[in-house]
């Protein structure tokens, strides 16, 4: 064998050994969908978070909102009609609910998915709200300023030391369910 043929003879043998192959493996397939999917749930739970926090934020300023509406429509009244009288209808004709109360006849719902209902209580108002979750529920209590009485979940009323502290509110709102703020005047 010549020089040149023997330098060819291991060129090809060099060649066939360092074969490419091209794709991914099974294994490397189900490692990435994996990692992908962490990712994609990780993504899912922090936009849920972000979601309910704002649409407490939002039902906070709702109800100062509406409070602020239907003191300003009566102002001057010195009550607001019959006690026990139903003030959605009034308040929608007024154009008075914020726009992110959805209004469907005379029944008001909020971003929650529960109802909200203005009643007069002759010279004050109570307005009820339902399915307030426990995370709201404690937004709605360290932020109730000017209200004679927030009742929390559960029945447990708050007449003094409005608005609630943080702890206070933790134990008082224990679970899903109705909440009612009376006002001041």
């Amino acid at each position: 064998m010549t020089t040149l043929e023997t330098e060819t003879t291991q060129t090809e043998m060099t060649c066939d050994t360092h074969t490419a192959e091209a794709g991914v493996t099974l294994m490397e397939l189900i490692a990435a969908l994996s990692v992908i999917a962490v990712i994609i749930i990780g993504a899912l739970a922090l936009y849920g978070s972000a979601t309910t926090s704002q649409a407490s934020t939002q039902l906070v300023s709702d109800i100062t909102a509406i409070k602020s509406a239907t003191k300003q429509l009566f102002m001057g009244q010195g009550t607001y009609g019959v006690a026990g009288t139903n003030l959605n209808a009034t308040l929608i004709a007024a154009n008075k609910i914020p726009t992110t109360i959805r209004a469907n006849g005379a029944a008001l719902n909020h971003s929650l998915n529960g109802q909200v209902t203005v009643t007069s209580n002759g010279g004050t108002f109570t307005i009820a709200l339902t399915n307030i979750p426990i995370s709201t529920c404690i937004s709605l209590l360290t932020s109730a300023q000017d209200w004679a009485s927030v009742t929390a979940p559960g029945g447990q009323t708050l007449a003094a030391n409005l608005p609630s502290t943080p702890a206070n509110a933790t134990a008082r709102c224990n679970a899903l369910g109705p909440m009612t703020f009376v006002s001041n005047n």
